[in-house]
């Protein structure tokens, strides 16, 4: 089976979630980079500056924010820390236009570097009047002001400088747009190749973290079989991950997306009122601001819902807010996606019914053993069907009040011994008596379910149950019971499979019938060869015990001592019991009515 295309690996990935090293980006954003640095050398070279600082105003498309010139790695690690100095430069932008430290008696406040601040030119570096940021020039040589000179050739630099950060932003955008691109592409390729459903969604949450820098990311899927809730199918990242499988409320959020088929992006999830889940999945969520709840959407039908979420202050979150677009590009995607697996999924199954059912129709052809016959039955039916605990129950034509378990799997324990008795009543009365099949999510708690006390605890486990008659020319042979554990992913898919499930418990019928045609004809076999002997024990063997009677008779009609005479009719009435004993044994004929004279 294939498998999807990998990603980039995350251990390449920048702190603002692109890669580095993917595309020819490492190498183009590293002489812009370069070029922001000697734009900064420039400044205050030009101008006789000691420090320079180049801070850059956030944006979508995060950039380095400082870029300095003559500061030790300590001063430098300090300047990342300065929040005065970020409110002095929002209110330089606001002013747009070049000022000194002086300008308005405002100074940078409590700082690492106010103290050795000599003098200081800050200008806005803006291209085409949009803020990029300020250039800090700090400590004229030889303890002079900044003058008008200075400020015209700083302004000209910053200029230089908003080129270059415009070009890395634009190469940054054009980069991730290139990373979502290429994961929509990947997503659309694994709609030509065989995967499995666990696999694509599992690939599907991984990548979107990757390209997005989300810090969770789960994929729910809605489950035609129950309105009320939706299955949890892969996750990546948190600690928080339900297990596949899990059943998900459809309610709040999650429900309002699935029922309408429309985005919902939240900017602080767990203060959202919409927001409805789970105290435990509440409670491991918690950590997440942004979250973005996208519908899996395919040919006008919700499959389920795609759940990104960032960390509250992630660096990731500001940029992803501008690209819900191209998330929902994704989710639809990966909708396509996984609705070809399902298809995939389905005809696969669907060919291993035919191939099971051609199996029983093989073995119908030939000589049939009852136990094997129903081995076969229930091992094929829990391969593909998942089921938990399968088992076939028959009818005791001599005993109305009972049954007897031919096989039983999957409840645990040694092997049952064949043909346990089990009460004939309850659900498996019902079934008998009208011929029809009982399929229940709740099998365990429906009114009637009266397990036998050996098997009761194992059974307690079953949500989906499903008992099938076995009937062959109107009557009912036996039962057929499948059972699915609560939770299992496997119960949605055979929940819609009931009627191939019955046709394979009809095919199983019609092996039991042949069981039974075979015992009968075996029986007629018998009695067909026992007529065979008797006829010639009748012509030959009966026959010649006669004729030794008339002879000895003859004799003893000829001889004249009565020794003699006693003697052969002793004989002969000793040949007279034992004809009348073999026609009793062969013919079933009483002493009765056994003629002496035959």
């Amino acid at each position: 089976m294939a498998t999807i295309p990998d990603g980039p690996d995350p251990a390449h990935f920048g702190p603002d979630g692109a890669s580095l090293e993917s595309a020819g980006l490492g190498d183009g954003e590293a002489d812009l980079r370069q070029a922001v640095q000697d734009v900064v050398a420039s400044a205050c070279r030009l101008t006789g500056a000691q420090h320079g600082v180049l801070l850059v105003a956030e944006s979508e498309w995060n950039v380095l924010n400082v870029v300095s010139y003559g500061l030790t790695p300590e001063q430098r690690e300090a300047i990342d820390g300065l929040t005065d100095l970020r409110h002095f430069l929002s209110r330089l932008l606001e002013a747009n236009q070049a000022a000194g430290v002086g300008d308005d008696g405002d100074q940078p406040g409590d700082s690492a570097l106010r103290p050795r601040i000599t003098s200081l030119l800050a200008v806005p570096v803006h291209l085409r009047e949009a803020p990029y940021g300020h250039l800090y020039l700090a400590n004229k040589q030889g303890g002079q002001e900044f003058g008008m000179a200075d400020e015209q050739l700083a302004v000209t630099l910053a200029k230089a400088a908003a080129n270059s950060i415009e070009n890395i932003r634009l190469l940054r955008q054009q980069y991730r747009r290139q990373q979502w691109l290429e994961g929509t592409s990947q997503m659309t390729r694994a709609t030509l190749s065989e995967v499995d459903l666990p696999t694509a969604t599992q690939w599907a949450s991984e990548r979107i973290r990757e390209i997005s820098g989300a810090d969770y990311a789960a994929i729910t899927l809605t489950d035609s079989a129950d309105p009320t809730s939706l299955v949890f199918l892969a996750g990546s990242g948190l600690e928080f991950r339900p297990k596949r499988g899990d059943r998900i409320p459809r309610q709040g959020i999650v429900g309002m997306v699935v029922d309408s088929g429309r985005a919902i992006v939240t900017e602080d999830l767990t203060t959202d009122p919409r927001y409805d889940p789970t105290p435990e999945r509440r409670r491991h969520l918690a950590v997440l601001g942004l979250a973005m709840f996208m519908p899996l959407n395919a040919d006008e039908e919700v499959l389920g819902n795609l759940l990104v979420g960032w960390r509250r202050g992630s660096p990731q979150a500001r940029l992803a807010a501008r690209e819900v677009d191209l998330v929902q590009t994704f989710a639809n995607q990966t909708a396509l996606t996984l609705q070809r697996v399902r298809a995939q999924e389905d005809q696969r199954r669907r060919e291993r019914w035919l191939e099971a059912a051609s199996q029983m129709a093989q073995l119908l052809l030939g000589e049939v053993d009852r136990d094997e016959a129903m081995r076969l039955v229930i091992r094929q039916l829990r391969e593909i069907s998942g089921a938990d605990i399968a088992g076939v129950m028959l009818v005791d034509e001599n005993d109305a009040d009972s049954m007897y378990a031919v096989v039983f799997e999957g409840i645990g324990g040694d092997e049952m011994p064949p043909d346990v008795r089990i009460p004939r009543e309850g659900l498996l009365e019902r079934v008998l008596a009208d011929g029809k099949r009982i399929v229940s999510d709740d099998y365990t708690h429906l009114p009637g379910h009266q397990p036998p006390p050996i098997w009761a605890a194992n059974i307690s486990r079953v949500g989906l149950g499903m008992q099938v008659p076995l009937v062959a020319d109107g009557q009912a042979l036996g039962t057929v019971f499948a059972g699915w554990d609560r939770g299992s992913p496997h119960a949605r898919t055979a929940r819609a499979e009931a009627e191939q499930i019955q046709t394979f418990a009809d095919l199983a019928a019609l092996a039991l019938q042949r069981v039974r045609t075979q015992g009968d004809r075996e029986h007629l076999m018998l009695l067909e060869e026992r007529d065979r002997i008797a006829h010639e024990m009748r012509d030959l063997v009966i026959q010649r015990l006669f004729g030794v009677g008339l002879r000895l008779r003859t004799a003893g009609d000829m001889s004249s001592e009565p020794a003699v005479q006693q003697r052969i009719h002793g004989a002969i009435k000793e040949l007279d019991t034992t004809s009348r004993q073999i026609r009793s044994t062969i013919f079933g004929i009483s002493d009765d009515e056994a003629d002496p004279s035959d």
